[in-house]
């Protein structure tokens, strides 16, 4: 259907245009000619250009170039300057033995010797000649008077016309390509040689092509025309069309309603058909993907809750056990020897000990199964696999194996598990990476979880403030209780980042 489109818009245009074409040759042009000021100008600017160009190969290949200046094929017309359309006057390569003396477009490359490099006219002024032998007349005089610097313009009279004149210097940054005497006092070892440029003073510009009354009327014609066509042709051809697509938002409006069982027939195989086949594969996957989250919210409920009774006991008996064990052992000390007391307060301290020991058994023994049987680096690696497998989100990992203590092994675990559950939940990511990075072997050092996405990004500060969401409280709290720190970063165009850095000294 769009081929069909194009088709016909396609062909209007080109009735359009074929027809503005036919018109436009039948009309006829008009020329006119350019004030004398106008001319010295157009030449001034083509002394520079071809000025700047022989600097560009002169600084490229060390020297300047030797072949003639000028285009080849351009057209010779004594006594009229032709225009090349981009702003100059077009400089032919003039051949022949003979050199005429009436004004014609020609360009000469000399240096401060007053040498000829390069020409557009060899008849008139020969490469390796000096000044004083070029053509007789206005030229040799130019070329026998410039100074250094050089540069200028101008109109001269000569017995067979008019022409218009321009020298322009050319400026090297480095040293004076092979072959070349110096430079001018004022320009130090810049300016290396000069273009003379000479045109006659004569020259027509052509006015654009005119649009006559029966063209613009004939174009009227063919769009007045045109606009019912299309009008009727898109209404018989998109009927059907518009019926799929009216059933298409209906049941996207259902999926957005949580129905994520509705499905659409796919007929045909133009664009809509794909994509009413790409809606069935994401009502689809967003139904495996809320089955697999109520699965991850129940199991994570489960984990939730040992760790809320893990966190309990720490909190709560481990530090009274500790402040125990702390006062009796300030006790014992600050008793005489010999105290009858003294047995009492030893035997005090050992029981909080040996209460703390068994404590911090109870505490490891809450650890989650995964850890014992396959290890933390096998274990992440397997919760990545699943969000992958199950929920269709990409999440990478790039972990370095490391001896750690069990307690962080835990914490780094669920502070994993949170981070990657909020960023597959609410930021909507497509690229999930969790990296781990441990001490490298250092009796000292610290441990390093991060998890990045590249989805939304959300205010910290706020979501911090509210007792459910994505559970950052929590998170802290895991990593503070092993004396470590939190980071998040998060911005809405680059997404979250969560680092923890867990200390090991001591382990």
């Amino acid at each position: 259907m769009t081929a069909t489109y194009v088709a016909v818009t396609a062909g209007a245009v080109l009735l359009t245009e074929l027809a503005f074409l036919g018109f436009a040759l039948l009309a006829p042009q008009r020329s006119a000619p350019l004030p004398r000021s106008q001319v010295q100008g157009l030449v001034q600017a083509t002394a520079a250009a071809l000025a700047s160009k022989v600097a560009v190969t002169a600084g490229q290949q060390g020297a300047f170039p030797g072949h003639v200046l000028g285009t080849a094929g351009a057209p010779v017309s004594p006594g009229r300057a032709q225009l090349d359309g981009t702003g100059w006057v077009a400089i032919p390569q003039t051949g022949g033995p003979a050199c005429d003396v009436a004004p014609a477009s020609f360009a000469v490359l000399i240096n401060q010797a007053r040498q000829v490099l390069a020409t557009s006219y060899p008849a008139c002024f020969p490469a390796g000649s000096a000044g004083a032998a070029a053509q007789a007349g206005v030229p040799r005089k130019v070329l026998a008077g410039f100074g250094w610097p050089v540069g200028g313009s101008g109109i001269t009279t000569l017995p067979t016309g008019t022409a218009a004149w321009a020298a322009a210097p050319v400026v090297l940054d480095g040293q004076p390509p092979k072959g070349v005497s110096g430079a001018g006092p004022s320009f130090g070892s810049r300016v290396t040689a000069m273009v003379y440029v000479e045109a006659p003073a004569v020259a027509y510009r052509t006015s654009g092509i005119s649009i006559s009354p029966a063209l613009a009327w004939s174009g009227l014609l063919v769009l007045a025309a045109s606009v019912p066509a299309g009008l009727a042709f898109g209404l018989l051809s998109t009927r059907r069309l518009t019926r799929r697509l009216r059933r298409l938002a209906a049941a996207t409006l259902e999926v957005a309603d949580g129905e994520f069982g509705s499905r659409l027939p796919e007929s045909g195989h133009d664009e809509v058909s794909q994509l009413e086949g790409n809606f069935n594969r994401m009502a689809g996957q967003l139904q495996a993907s809320m089955a697999a989250m109520r699965q991850l919210a129940e199991a994570g409920a489960r984990q939730d809750e040992r760790s809320r009774i893990g966190r309990e006991l720490h909190d709560s008996i481990s530090q009274e056990l500790f402040s125990i064990q702390a006062l009796a052992g300030g006790l014992r000390r600050a008793l005489p020897p010999g105290s009858e007391v003294l047995t009492a307060v030893e035997t005090m301290e050992r029981t909080a000990g040996g209460a703390m020991r068994e404590m911090r058994s109870l505490l490891l023994a809450l650890r989650p199964a995964a850890l014992d049987e396959a290890g933390l680096v096998s274990t992440i690696e397997g919760i990545c696999h699943a969000y992958t497998e199950r929920l269709g989100v990409r999440v990478r990992a790039d972990l370095q194996p490391a001896d750690l203590p069990p307690g962080i092994e835990h914490a780094i675990l669920r502070v994993t598990q949170e981070a990657v559950a909020n960023a597959v939940r609410h930021s909507g990511a497509g690229l999930v990476t969790v990296r781990l990075r441990g001490a490298d072997g250092h009796a000292d050092g610290y441990a390093l979880l991060e998890v990045a996405d590249d989805g939304r990004g959300f205010d910290v500060a706020a979501q911090e403030k509210k007792t459910a969401g994505l559970g950052l409280r929590a998170m802290r709290d895991r990593v503070a209780e092993h004396g470590g720190q939190l980071a998040i970063t998060s911005d809405p165009a680059a997404g979250t980042t969560v680092r923890a850095c867990f200390p090991l000294e001591g382990r």
